[in-house]
């Protein structure tokens, strides 16, 4: 039973790399396969508790899902007698899909707990890794074939069109940014540990160069989001555990941008945008990206006002939006808010 868990998790872990490219349609509902899989693992874990371990393990984290999860559920079903039914209904395959990636999170902390051996350990960290050097590898292989979603027509299916930036199998710069902005530190930190406690130079030299991928896949994502998150992940780390990577990480930071036009252009616009967004230069405007996310945060900021206790019900944000005429339902992103 603990072999096939750890599989299943492993498996689960690993779809993400299929991404956006397949969708399962059950019931006429379109799922990612990760969708499909997780149900399975939970089956056979709460199976496993009953049988081999009742003891509930959630950790401090745990309880903050947890207590999430309750305010989701209550102000869902408070908003279930104020809202149109059918578009509630229509939100219930979100919230049951939120509650889903919660109990994988609880799930982990708990076989990370029972874990007496390590196996566990081992393959939550090679899940991990491996996905991550997959989804980098498809991603350098979508930007040299297919480097433009506009021409493609992306956009008529709800895709953003960008064009030169790495998506990978997700379709979407910043989402694919923001993973690998979160596992390098985590690729950094085992790189570190192989070389100061193992003694490994061969896992410490793997392990480098799978960090070295990861960071030109997100540098060629040209997402500031992501790089602000990969600056934060690893800045942080390295100060605490380790000065000399954290001149090297600097060093390759101004060497990045030292040396590509399109990253500086993007920091600049950023500058720009800022300075027009606070009222410093109204002479240049915001660049589009930037300009789509405010008008998304002050058609958030409005929702708020209007309904700023319980909230509209988890996934009818779009519904509102659409009803007001703020935006439509078709894209990809119309059921919340940019970067929230």
């Amino acid at each position: 039973m603990t072999k096939l868990i750890y599989t299943l998790f492993s498996l689960t872990i690993f779809s993400t790399v299929l991404g956006e490219l397949r969708r399962f349609s059950v019931m006429g509902v379109d799922l990612l396969l990760t969708d499909l899989l997780i149900p399975i693992l939970l089956l056979v874990w709460v199976i496993d508790k009953i049988k081999n371990d009742r003891k509930l393990r959630v950790g401090k984290v745990g309880r903050m899902i947890v207590l999430f999860l309750f305010v989701l559920v209550f102000t869902y079903i408070f908003n279930w007698l104020r809202f149109d039914p059918g578009q509630m209904m229509a939100g219930v395959s979100y919230l049951g899909r939120f509650v889903m990636y919660a109990l994988l999170a609880l799930m982990a902390f708990d076989l990370l707990d029972r874990d007496e051996s390590g196996r566990f350990k081992k393959v939550l960290l090679v899940s991990m890794v491996g996905s991550t050097l997959l989804i980098s590898v498809l991603g350098f292989l979508q930007l040299r074939y297919f480097p433009s979603f506009l021409a493609l027509g992306m956009h008529f299916e709800g895709w953003d069109p960008h064009v030169g930036r790495l998506l990978s199998t997700w379709f979407d710069p910043n989402f694919v940014g923001g993973f690998l902005g979160f596992m390098l530190p985590i690729i950094v930190a085992l790189a570190l540990y192989f070389y100061r406690e193992k003694k490994s130079h061969r896992m410490t030299f793997l392990l480098g160069l799978l960090a070295a991928v990861s960071l030109i896949a997100l540098y060629l994502t040209f997402s500031r989001s992501a790089y602000l998150t990969m600056i934060a992940g690893i800045g942080i780390f390295t100060l605490f555990k380790s000065r000399r990577l954290l001149v090297v990480f600097l060093m390759l930071l101004v060497f990045g941008f030292g040396f590509s036009g399109r990253a500086q252009q993007r920091a600049l616009d950023a500058v720009d945008s800022a300075k027009a967004l606070v009222g410093l230069d109204s002479q240049v405007p915001m660049d589009p990206t930037a300009r789509f996310r405010v008008e998304s945060w002050q058609i958030a900021w409005e929702l708020i006002q209007d309904y700023p206790v319980m909230g509209m019900g988890y996934g009818r944000y779009a519904f509102e939006v659409n009803e007001r005429g703020l935006a439509g339902l078709g894209g990809h992103a119309s059921g919340g808010s940019d970067s929230s």
